[in-house]
């Protein structure tokens, strides 16, 4: 398979620190020689994400993964490794050459000419908004009042009848399967092609990068359903992507305002709020999250008032949390949604609102409290000891002393009676972790399988992977003539040795390149080797002792063998040769140790 070349990808491996990339989607804090956050493949509370900037990789040691700055980002944004480096090359202004001859090239230019089609469409229904035929969409635009500034911003449009924009899309050129695949026309069972939207108000979905990936459309009558959406497709993953954002980032978006949905977001826009976005659906995805932790530093919750909409920002919250960012809530009185409350009462009471958005403890504080009555003598116990539970989680001392004093004021608690719960919940987890310590480990009565590698074996493997990923060919010439790929026990071990072994026959030795033609399990063990940091101080004495005990272990493999022959063969004529053979093999043993 043909991709960029070596020298190319290492250009853009080199213009992207995998400290920078990284800590856009996750909060990085250095520990000695590393930076160390929660890992973003897997649920955790403690950081067990490592990432070197020496050596320009990372490794989680709770989940296994590992890679370099290629593999972080076709894992975080779901991409492919030939879109990992172009987005890569965009970010350091790199101009990369076409691409021919490769496996994924099919791919590749069915994605581009889907893009060309999303964008001749929002244009075409951008057009369609202004001619006489687009009545009904132009007058619900005077009743909601978008300027024309705000049309062309958001590219808003209006889709025609039947297959109008199949003709014209064919007019273009454009052939049925790209057509097909942006989830503009549908071919119906006569082998008809129908456009999906039909006289609806048109919104282009575009990513953060602005290209068109998909559009949503409302109905302008009172038909169901209200709003159509594309299909997911090969542009389109509506987890991974927020409406707005791209419009969004020509402002200060240092920090975002999330609000529900499409029109929301416009209509804020309008009224000066543009760092404003929206989730593609009700619910807020991983993937969204980390999208908005890559480009913000606070994030700003408003989801509509309704139980539906509480359900979200909770989930929102849970997810948003565990990604380190700062968070907030939006707490509205007398409208719905933001739209409604900036046109009841104007930009500045809005702006005020959203200086005094609350924190992730006292919106909770709020919600519990919404389903006690505090009069009563039982649910005030209730909404105490809750309350301790949320701020014992805290781990900062300022800022749960913020808590206790806020809340003991808000709610007429006192504060030596928070403080003390909370000091009871405390010393209770640290109680219960040191008996947790003290603990004796279950006997596990597991049968140990015959085929099981010892970790001696493992770790003298890992060894020799370590030495041979410094790229050192003479270094590989010595250990090529001694160990061969087949003694490698492990099985990743023998993988990565067979294609460490095969590049550097062929004078290949760049090292970042071949963990490039690897496979993820292959990639996460050898970040795993490399962030084990082995510090070789002499690489040549490593060696010595490497090879002496392999030879250690052949020589107590034949003395085995022999005592086994010996055992079974006592009257047999080659008694002397073994016995022989075992003494020689007994004095070089000794001599090794």
């Amino acid at each position: 398979m043909q991709r960029y070349s070596d020298e190319i990808i290492d250009e853009v491996r080199q213009a992207n620190d995998i400290v920078d990339i990284i800590s856009q989607y996750v909060h990085l804090k250095r520990s000695g020689r590393n930076f160390f956050g929660l890992c973003p493949f897997h649920s955790e509370k403690s950081p067990s994400f490592s990432v070197s900037p020496d050596k320009q990789i990372f490794h989680c040691f709770g989940c296994g993964v590992g890679g370099n700055v290629f593999t972080f980002l076709t894992k975080i944004e779901g991409i492919n490794f030939i879109e990992a480096v172009q987005t890569l090359a965009e970010r350091s202004n790199i101009q990369l050459p076409t691409l021919e001859n490769n496996a994924d090239a099919g791919k590749e230019l069915l994605k581009s000419k889907v893009y060309k089609v999303n964008e001749y469409a929002a244009n075409y229904y951008h057009q369609n908004l202004y001619k006489p035929e687009a009545k009904v969409a132009q007058e619900y635009i005077k009743k909601r009042k978008l300027t024309k500034e705000t049309l062309e911003s958001f590219q808003i449009g209006f889709s025609g009848k039947f297959d109008e924009l199949y003709q014209e899309l064919k007019k273009q050129g454009f052939e049925e399967t790209e057509i097909l695949e942006s989830g503009l026309v549908n071919r119906n069972d006569r082998g008809q092609y129908i456009d999906r939207y039909r006289n609806r108000l048109m919104f282009p979905i575009c990513d953060s990068r602005g290209r068109v990936i998909a559009f949503g459309g409302r109905v302008l009558d009172d038909s169901k359903p209200k709003y159509i959406n594309s299909p997911e497709n090969a542009v389109y993953s509506k987890g991974r992507n927020l409406f707005g954002l791209n419009v969004a980032k020509r402002g200060d978006i240092k920090q975002i305002l999330i609000v529900e949905g499409y029109m929301d977001v416009i209509s804020l826009h309008q009224r000066g709020i543009t760092n404003v976005v929206a989730p593609l659906g009700t619910a807020l995805t991983g993937q969204q999250g980390w999208l908005l932790r890559k480009n913000s530093e606070k994030i700003i919750l408003s989801f509509d008032s309704d139980e539906a909409g509480l359900t979200a920002k909770i989930r929102a919250i849970d997810i948003l949390q565990d990604m380190g960012c700062d968070i907030r809530i939006l707490q509205m009185e007398g409208a719905k949604d933001p739209d409604e409350y900036i046109i009841k009462y104007g930009n500045a009471r809005f702006h005020n609102l959203v200086e005094k958005a609350i924190s992730v403890i006292e919106f909770k504080v709020k919600v519990l409290k919404q389903n006690l009555n505090l009069e009563n003598v039982n649910d005030k116990i209730k909404f105490l000891n809750e309350i301790a539970k949320l701020i014992a989680k805290v781990t900062n001392t300022i800022e749960r002393e913020v808590y206790i004093e806020k809340i003991a004021k808000e709610y007429d608690i006192s504060k030596e009676a928070i403080y003390a719960e909370v000091n009871k919940l405390a010393y209770s987890r640290g109680k219960s972790e040191k008996i947790l310590e003290k603990a004796k480990p279950l006997i596990s009565h597991k049968k140990i399988e015959e085929n099981e590698i010892p970790q001696a074996i493992k770790k003298r493997e890992n060894t020799v992977i370590s030495i041979l990923l410094t790229g050192d060919i003479n270094i590989f010439q010595i250990i090529k003539q001694n160990i061969q790929v087949e003694n490698f026990k492990d099985r990743i071990n023998q993988q990565i040795a067979k294609k460490l072994y095969e590049e550097f026959q062929k004078g290949n030795s760049n090292i970042n390149s071949i963990i490039d033609m690897l496979g993820e399990e292959e990639q996460s063990h050898i970040t795993e080797i490399m962030a084990d940091d082995y510090e070789i101080e002499n690489v040549e004495k490593a060696i010595d002792d490497i090879m002496q005990s392999y030879e250690k272990d052949k020589l107590n493999s034949r003395k085995f063998e022999i005592l086994q022959l010996l055992e079974a063969n006592q009257a047999d004529e080659q008694k002397k040769e073994w016995e022989k053979e075992l003494s020689e093999i007994i004095i070089r043993l000794a001599k090794m140790k």
